[in-house]
Parts: C-alpha cells; structure tokens; sequence
C-alpha cells in the first residue's frame, strides 16, 4: 500500500523533464477524487499547500491533491522569484508568453493520464484549481480539455486567452478581491513585482466570456448582496468577489509583504468553499 504524505513524481513531457507533488492522506477515498492546485507566479507546489491548506482538507476529507510545477521563465538558470521565477504559460497578453513556448496544457493532461496508472482515482471527480497567474492557467486547460474536468475555481487571476469556442457546461467558482491591486476587479494596467506592466481584463469580462462557451448569456446572471461579498450566479458557474480582500487566497496566508499584494481576509475559507462546491459535481464518464 503507497504511503501517505507527499511524494514527487517526475514525467518526461515534450522532451523535458517535468514534476508534480502529489499528497496522499492517510484516510483516502477510493476511488478517489483529485483536485490539482497551480500556483502563481514565482510559486512551488510547497508554497500552494502553504498558503490554500488543501493537504490539509484532504487529510480530513479522503482525496489526493496534485501539485504540479510550473517551468522556469529560464530553465537552465536557477529559480529566482524576481528575475527567474516559475509560471504558467496561460495564454496572450502576458510577459508569461516572452520565452520560448510550454507545452503546459499538454502536461497537465499528461498528468491526468499519468494518475490511474498509479493511483485508483474516480475519473468523475477531477477538478482545477489555481492562484493568480495558476488561476489564468485553470482557464487556458479548461477550454482545451473540459472533457477532463468536473469543475473548475480559478482565484485571483482573469482569463488570459479568448473563451470563444463552446464548451460542454463545466460548473466554475470564481473568487476575486475587490482590493487586489495585481488583478483588479475592473481591468487595467498592472505593475507587478518582476518589473512589468501588464494588462489585466475585467472580472466581469472573463465571467461573462466564460458564460457564454459554456452556452449560456449573461442576461442570466443573478446577483445578490451578503455580509462583505458581493455574488454573481449563472447556470453551475459562480463570481464571488470578497470585499475586503487582496491578492491573497481566501483564508489563507499571504507569502508577500502586504505593501506588494495587500491585505488578506478570513472572511471566508476559500479552500473548504471550493471543496464544497467541487463535490456537488461529477462529470459523466464512458
């Protein structure tokens, strides 16, 4: 019987070398579902189960989380968060797409091959989750491969690449903070800590474009007020903006200095509300 705890696992993937962590609770579920978490920018699987806590919830709840790692700006240079650090190729209209192409949809779904043959998983309960730059990667393999996923929670990161093509309805929560000085909620041109500037689509934009490729006009959406959060619902998809959040994970920690992302907010526990909204759903399978 495989241990639990984590464990790195190493794929070879368009000709390089690539890895992912994968945790195993020690009270598993079988089979199992599986959320894959990526990271932001100048992040490491080590840092995404710092700041989510989703080892954690799976040590309480019985699923494996995966953890994979995104490439380098320059990969034969070390990591460095300022001037070398790891990112997802999540699509136009970033400086993510300023070095030589990453297949990384590719491995994303090479991982999800990779899984069965190691673990008893339920093909029905695979969902995606991301944080910021991780976020706008959750988008770009959603629309590549929706046939994959149960659903998906992108956090604190807009959709980089067109949503145009339809896609089968694929239940999305979105959580955004309305102080979030690196994704702002309305778009606009960001300054970021590697000395760039880029620009960022509205919340609402990538809401609605998501909507709409999975079939639905955002003539639909309801809104409704509670206590700090403002809720927009469509269909299975869903933007919760959290007022009193930044660029921090909801409930969770904050690894920069506030000065840089601003202030973080428990308000809500962003992990456990994406767990109960991912489990309410299973994709159909054969």
């Amino acid at each position: 019987m495989a241990e639990s705890g984590n464990e790195v696992r190493y794929l070879d993937h368009g000709g390089v070398q690539r890895r992912y962590v994968l945790y195993r609770p020690r009270s598993l579920t079988r089979p199992a579902p599986v959320v894959v978490m990526l990271d932001g920018r100048g992040g490491t699987p080590w840092t995404a189960m710092k700041i989510t806590g989703w080892s954690r919830l799976a040590e309480e709840q019985g699923f494996l989380v995966v953890y994979p790692e995104a490439m380098r700006l320059h990969p034969d240079q070390p990591m460095h968060y300022l001037t070398n650090p790891q990112m997802w190729d999540a699509g136009s209209g970033g400086s993510d797409t300023d070095r030589s192409p990453v297949d990384d949809t590719g491995f994303l779904r090479a991982i999800l091959d990779d899984l069965p043959a190691q673990e008893r998983i339920d093909p029905r309960q695979v969902y995606l989750t991301g944080f910021s730059n991780g976020a706008s990667m959750v988008f770009r393999y959603a629309v590549t491969h929706p046939e994959t996923l149960a659903a998906i929670a992108p956090v604190s990161g807009q959709a980089r690449v067109p949503i145009k093509q339809p896609i089968p309805p694929l239940p999305c929560l979105m959580f955004f903070g309305r102080l979030d000085p690196l994704s702002p909620c309305e778009g606009g041109e960001v300054s970021l800590p590697w000395g760039v500037r880029e620009h960022r689509p509205s919340v609402a934009h990538s809401f609605q474009s998501w909507l709409k490729a999975c079939g639905l006009q955002p003539e639909t959406i309801q809104s409704r007020h509670e206590e700090g959060l403002e809720c927009f619902e469509a269909g299975t998809s869903r933007l919760v903006i959290i007022e009193d959040l930044a660029h921090v994970w909801p409930g969770g920690h904050r690894l920069l200095p506030e000065s840089i992302v601003g202030p973080g907010s428990n308000r809500i526990d962003g992990t456990r509300e994406i767990w109960a909204f991912f489990r309410r759903f299973q994709r159909p399978v054969g």
